[in-house]
């Protein structure tokens, strides 16, 4: 029995069949062109366009298996560190509009996108006709050839514009590229999607217009106004998602861009009526969304579990300081989903936030409890409602529900790396904590006689305007070496403080805390500085820590010289770890001074520098 809006009986593949009732075998023949036969269309286009998308991935996934395995005697090879240095220099080198505050995609991302740009113009463009040249006498069809093509191009787009979406997802499990990484991609394949559904649809209006059948198409045949309304629920997902509007709302941009996703896949679905394969793209497309979803509701529910509950509290700098006890492991660098049920509606929010803590040290057999640590800036909407509840309940539990970890750094290259440079800016100061906790975990496993030389070394840099963060970050430093019984910063280790504010913050820093004055209700803020009531992370007023082992700069620090000078002190044998988490432009001057270096390591071979840079506000 027909279904409705399904042209017939339900059938997995069907309409392949193709019998000329032109009269002429020329035209025939012609019609049945390699690029132009409607039969075989799902062939010529949707098939190498999935093709295409998974050479890509195989390439990386190819990358990161040598990476993975490769020895490190190999890695200092004079010949395989160019070819690396070169890989990075793709990596690391992008641009920047400052009077936009846009940072654009790496130079090899970029090139990626141009690939993938040149790929779908040859695709739609370069095969002929655009339009049947029908006559009188010769009628070839009424979906014109740029039609058909570019409507299984886009298609072919479907499954993959899914699959960069996921938090768990297969590509990002063999190419090792954590999936706020992969968000870039998803962005521009859903251009792709995008910009081929409307070359599928003006053809159609053109053709119909021109013979005079628009209306009657439109109240005859389902698949106009099914394809109207998926087009656009699909505009919707691709302008909506621009930066400045999932920054306006963040909250509104999720909820709307999940029910347009709803609405785009199940309009589109009785729009293609399993013409041909198109159902096929639909079930692979069904099954990496289902896998994504079941496996991150697994861990969320199995291995983290329902019933966690955070101690929320406020530090001495207007940061939200969030600690949940836990069993699970995470590494430096990795980011959970938090979901906190006891803010009305914004408990159907999930937001990310990174770890600034590790896990506790144990045995094989042991499973010890940690404290998984979030520290976040209170600025509108979510966050605001968050810290209000801080204020109000001091040291309040409320349950909490995990999704992660995900993303962080490659823990082979932290490892490796004996000389580090570890730079932040602002709210990044959290980010430092478990940095350093690897690196004196690290140091406490290097033999004794090792211990006092001068064979590992961590530079760390901390630039903010705000001087309750550079307090809060001293104190929380003093805390952390006292878990290592060290009451004083180990000689291998320098820390540097930038204070970038006016002279004016300097004198009242409590009342012009810029975290503070994020808050919806700026005069709660204050007294939640100035009071002594208020619970903190952090109660210490004063370290018995010499200030001398820490150096306070009032300036902004020049990032492309500090880098150059750790390159030019590096020694050739041991790798050089750059590690950066701050606002677009540090990242910009960190990156760039990073991708200079990579080119003189490409002239000579020598030294090793690796960077990774953690994104300030990727969601």
């Amino acid at each position: 029995m027909p279904i409705p809006w399904l042209g017939g009986p339900m059938s997995l593949h069907a309409w392949r069949e193709y019998m000329c009732m032109l009269d002429d075998k020329s035209q025939c023949e012609y019609q049945q062109g390699y690029w132009r036969f409607w039969s075989e269309a799902d062939h010529r286009y949707a098939v190498p366009t999935t093709a295409f998308f998974t050479a890509c991935i195989l390439v990386f996934a190819v990358g990161n298996f040598f990476n993975n395995f490769m020895s490190r005697s190999l890695a200092q090879n004079r010949t395989v560190r160019r070819k690396t240095a070169l890989y990075r220099y793709l990596s690391y080198r992008s641009f920047r509009i400052p009077a936009l505050n846009w940072n654009s995609a790496p130079l090899g991302v970029l090139a990626l996108g141009a690939i993938g740009t040149i790929y779908f113009m040859c695709m739609t463009l370069a095969p002929k006709p655009f339009y049947w040249p029908n006559t009188d006498k010769v009628d070839y069809g009424s979906s014109p050839p740029l039609a058909t093509r570019s409507g299984w191009l886009s298609l072919g787009c479907m499954p993959f514009v899914f699959a960069t979406a996921g938090k768990s997802n297969f590509i990002s499990a063999v190419t090792g590229v954590s999936h706020e990484k992969l968000q870039v991609f998803h962005r521009w394949i859903s251009y792709a999607f995008f910009i081929t559904a409307l070359l599928h649809t003006f053809p159609f209006i053109v053709y119909n217009f021109k013979t005079g059948t628009m209306k009657e198409s439109w109240n005859t045949s389902v698949f106009y106004w099914t394809g109207v309304v998926a087009l656009i629920a699909q505009g919707w997902l691709t302008f909506a998602s621009f930066g400045p509007f999932r920054k306006w709302s963040y909250e509104f941009f999720k909820f709307s861009h999940f029910l347009a996703a709803l609405i785009f896949m199940l309009f589109l679905f009785f729009h293609c009526d399993y013409t041909l394969s198109s159902w096929d793209y639909f079930i692979a497309t069904g099954i990496l969304f289902s896998l994504s979803w079941l496996h991150r509701q697994t861990r969320v529910y199995f291995e983290h579990g329902i019933n966690k509950r955070a101690t929320i509290s406020l530090s001495t700098n207007g940061f939200i300081c969030v600690k949940v006890p836990t069993h699970s492991t995470w590494a430096v660098g990795q980011h959970f989903f938090v979901r906190f049920m006891g803010l009305g509606m914004h408990a159907w929010t999930i937001h990310p936030f990174t770890a600034c803590s590790l896990p506790e040290r144990a045995s094989v057999y042991e499973r010890t409890e940690s404290e998984l640590v979030f520290y976040i800036r209170p600025q509108g909407g979510f966050t605001a409602r968050l810290a209000r509840w801080a204020e109000a309940y001091p040291n309040g539990s409320m349950r909490v529900l995990i999704d992660g970890p995900y993303g962080g750094f490659d823990m082979r290259k932290l490892q490796q790396s004996r000389q580090q440079l570890i730079i932040a800016g602002g709210s990044g100061a959290g980010w430092i904590i478990p940095v350093l906790t690897a690196y004196l975990r690290q140091r406490q496993l290097e033999p004794v006689g090792e211990k006092d030389a001068v064979s590992t070394s961590a530079r760390v840099v901390l630039a903010t305007r705000d001087l309750a963060t550079r307090q809060w970050f001293e104190e929380t430093l003093h805390q952390l070496l006292s878990t290592f019984d060290m009451d004083t910063l180990p000689k291998d280790i320098e820390v540097e403080l930038y204070y970038t504010g006016s002279s004016a913050n300097a004198e009242a820093p409590k009342l012009t805390g810029q975290f503070l004055q994020k808050l919806d209700e700026p005069e709660k803020a204050l007294d939640i500085a100035i009071s002594p009531r208020h619970g903190s992370d952090s109660d210490a007023t004063s370290s018995s820590m010499d200030t001398q082992q820490i150096r306070h700069i009032d300036a902004r620090p020049d990032l492309p010289a500090l880098v150059r000078s750790e390159v030019a002190s590096a020694s050739s044998t041991d790798q050089l770890g750059v590690f950066v988490c701050g606002p677009l432009s540090m990242q910009n001057d960190v990156s760039q001074a990073v991708a200079a270096e990579q080119l003189g390591i490409v002239r000579s071979g020598g030294k090793d520098v690796y960077l990774h840079m953690e994104h300030f506000s990727w969601a």
